[in-house]
């Protein structure tokens, strides 16, 4: 498969669309005046210019000729000088904002067949208006090669202008899009898992975190290849755990899991002080100190003289607390939060068995990378995954939160 060029690429991408942005695509080109002289006019790659339609409809150096691939020479406008140029010379049009690729973005969700499923993406990207140009064809042609196996892509240069700018997004949201594709294509199929040409690709509703889509009843995690693992988050364990509790925890992992469901059960600024206080071995936060500020809630919340004076010790012993008078919820939930990080620690055997449980029962993993515009995944059943030792990771700072304690795999 390769990137549609010349006449095809300017009749496809340019022709009757009104004046474009684009840029210098290459470092070397060849520039025109309207009459066909050679002008000695160096345009240097990633320059903006903008593509004049009504001056592009013929020039005397379109190669002879009107099929789609012919050479194809264009206007276009630098500050305020007109030249002409190879439509191959310049990028295609196409917003070089973010653009949103990932599968609501495509109208996926319901059960779809593979077929129905490649149709409806193809169209998508076809009929979106923020998808134009080389990305367009980029994406169709990333759709055509997971789907047909097909050698190679060519004609797209992913290290420059325009497709530079959008291949994280590209393996980071459109890897969700493709998975799918290879899992019936390929991934799945020899894995004794039912995975036929007729199974059904779905999506779970938004908040879903373990895993992105489903193939038939079968539940995958997309993660894009060299990309840090998002956290693993209490909202995606525990309520798993508290269906069939006795599945995944033994009596020797309880301590662990009561970590995991307090942390679950409870705010992010309250989590970690419910825990502490209920910790006898976490000395200074007493049952009474955490019962003190119940109720509280907001970052910048200040607790009261006497909060202070039961969490006193807890304050003293933290730098970014010490000293100062206004002392607020999150740094009291910011101190526990270390003491509940340290405590997971201390837990890790029971919390890597519970976590490898829940992981072993829901979730294969296909992982994508893009190595000179081609996509290559990786399968890999949550069974085979090598982890040992997760505890408690935190984000979060004694002014400021993001999220609850979690864990990376």
């Amino acid at each position: 498969m390769a990137a549609k060029s010349g006449r095809k690429a300017w009749i496809n991408h340019f022709k009757g669309e009104g004046d474009l942005p684009t840029r210098i695509k290459k470092s070397s080109i060849t520039v025109f005046d309207q009459e066909g002289n050679k002008l000695n006019v160096p345009l240097t790659q990633g320059t903006d210019a903008t593509y004049i339609d009504n001056l592009s409809q013929s020039h005397p150096n379109d190669s002879s000729g009107t099929g789609e691939s012919v050479k194809k020479i264009v206007a276009i406008r630098i500050s305020d000088e007109t030249y002409f140029v190879s439509v191959d010379d310049i990028v295609k049009p196409v917003s070089l904002s973010s653009i949103k690729l990932q599968p609501q973005s495509f109208g996926l969700g319901a059960p779809l067949s593979i077929t129905n499923y490649i149709s409806t993406v193809k169209s998508s990207i076809k009929s979106r208006q923020d998808i134009k140009g080389e990305l367009e064809d980029y994406l169709i042609d990333l759709v055509n090669y997971v789907a047909t196996g097909s050698s190679s892509i060519t004609g797209h240069n992913t290290s420059s202008s325009p497709l530079k700018e959008q291949m994280s997004t590209i393996t980071k949201e459109f890897g969700e899009v493709l998975g799918p594709i290879y899992c019936i294509k390929k991934g799945l199929i020899n894995l004794n898992l039912g995975v036929n040409q007729s199974s059904k690709i779905s999506f779970p509703p938004a908040g879903a975190k373990l895993f992105d889509y489903y193939i038939d009843k079968i539940k995958v995690s997309a993660k894009a290849d060299k990309v840090n693992p998002n956290t693993l988050k209490m909202g995606s364990l525990v309520p798993t755990i508290q269906q069939e509790k006795g599945s995944f925890v033994s009596r020797s992992d309880e301590e662990a899991y009561d970590l995991m469901e307090t942390i679950h059960n409870f705010s992010m600024n309250a989590g970690p002080i419910e825990y502490c206080g209920k910790k006898s071995d976490i000395k200074d936060v007493t049952p009474q100190a955490a019962a003190s500020v119940r109720g509280l809630k907001g970052n910048n919340t200040p607790i009261s003289e006497q909060s202070k004076e039961l969490f006193k010790e807890l304050i003293d012993s933290e730098p970014k607390l010490r000293g100062n008078k206004n002392i607020t919820l999150r740094m009291i939930s910011y101190g526990c939060e270390k003491r509940v990080v340290n405590k997971s620690k201390q837990l890790q055997n029971g919390l890597t068995t519970i976590v490898k449980k829940v992981l072993n029962a829901e979730v294969f993993y296909v992982k994508m990378s893009i190595d000179s515009g081609v996509p290559k995944f990786y399968t890999i059943s949550t069974t085979d995954r090598n982890f040992s030792n997760i505890f408690l990771r935190n984000k979060n700072d004694s002014s400021s939160a993001s999220d609850k304690l979690g864990f990376r795999l």
